[in-house]
């Protein structure tokens, strides 16, 4: 959690966009070097961008993905419903004469 905050802080663009701002408004020198920082912020949010899992996909790719992995969740959604129902197995009832009653077939 704490790694997600570090990395949120990272990218915050909006104070650099106020920082050149106010730079502008006040007519300074230094709006060269805040555009730069700027420039810097945006260029690491590219660099995360394309780090993120699943970007070398295109989109017609993902959404086959996405298919794919919803259809497993559901058949595995359903098997644990029928496991949480208690119905593991269908047996049929022993009939007379049944190896596994005990009794004799011959």
């Amino acid at each position: 959690m704490a790694a997600a905050a570090a990395s949120e802080n990272e990218l915050n663009i909006l104070p650099y966009v106020y920082e050149v701002m106010k730079s502008i408004e006040k007519d300074t020198n230094d709006v060269m070097q805040t555009m730069n920082e700027l420039r810097a912020q945006f260029q690491k949010a590219r660099e995360c961008i394309d780090q993120l899992p699943g970007t070398q996909h295109s989109q017609e790719e993902q959404l086959r993905l996405k298919s794919i992995l919803h259809q497993q969740l559901m058949i595995k959604t359903k098997l644990l419903m029928t496991y949480k129902s208690g119905h593991h197995f269908e047996l049929e009832p022993k009939k007379n004469g049944d190896i596994s009653t005990g009794g004799s077939l011959i």
